[in-house]
């Protein structure tokens, strides 16, 4: 391909996305089509947005690294800051604060969503992909997060996965922090970057991980420990009584 009979135009997409043949096509359209069946199956309706959001969106509900080092960003044409969206969770929020009134709680939404994080390519890791989005907005009992956990596993068991093909690991940072209450961490500004850090502990190196680590608390190896163990019970007995 040549631009004006000279300069030559690359055939290979942006870096970072992909293109879709019909062949890929097929694949996702059967992916998202199990996806589709599964959330409407528990009562989820689909909604969707433009990939484009004011910036300050972002920057309000995402957390810096995400919204300044990892979001594409640019003015238009009316000195306005515009985002690609990184995730869809301040999208889905602000669509609901928007008709708040009109809406009947509790509220069951799904999306399918392509998003953008500027971020090294590698492998598994694109700067466009596309995400199952799940939120339940009004009830205030633990029963959301047990059908979140449940809806999770049916997924998984209708794309033909058995048990022992997959796990299931829920985040809380209630007990994190509550852990935290037991490490010499006095400023808020350390236990955010140790929260950040142990986000990031599946995209680095050991090695790396524990450096930044001691850099952080002395503490480290308690931490280490705490985040190495297996078995429930085991870490149970490192929470306070309370």
């Amino acid at each position: 391909m040549k631009k004006r009979g000279s300069e030559k135009i690359s055939k290979e997409p942006y870096r970072g996305v992909c293109d879709l043949y019909p062949e890929d096509m097929a694949i996702q359209n059967y992916i998202f089509k199990k996806m589709r069946e599964t959330a409407e199956s528990f009562g989820y309706e689909e909604y969707n947005a433009s990939i484009l959001e004011p910036s300050e969106l972002f920057e309000a509900k995402s957390g810096e690294e995400l919204a300044n080092q990892q979001t594409y960003k640019f003015k238009d044409k009316g000195e306005r800051n515009v985002s690609m969206r990184p995730e869809m969770t301040p999208t889905v929020v602000r669509m609901i604060a928007r008709k708040k009134r009109d809406l009947l709680f509790p509220i069951r939404f799904f999306s399918i969503a392509n998003i953008f994080r500027y971020e090294r390519p590698q492998k598994g890791r694109l700067r466009e992909h596309w995400q199952l989005n799940i939120d339940i907005f009004g009830i205030k009992t633990t029963d959301a997060e047990a059908e979140i956990i449940l809806f999770a596993h049916n997924v998984m068991k209708n794309f033909g996965a058995k048990e022992e093909d997959f796990e299931i690991k829920i985040n809380s940072r209630k007990i994190i922090k509550l852990l935290l209450n037991q490490l010499n961490i006095q400023s808020d500004e350390n236990r955010s970057s140790l929260l950040k850090l142990i986000d990031k502990k599946g995209k680095m190196k050991t090695s790396e991980f524990e450096e930044k680590m001691k850099e952080i608390t002395k503490d480290f190896k308690k931490v280490l420990e705490w985040l190495n163990i297996k078995e429930f019970q085991t870490f149970v007995a490192f929470l306070p009584e309370e």
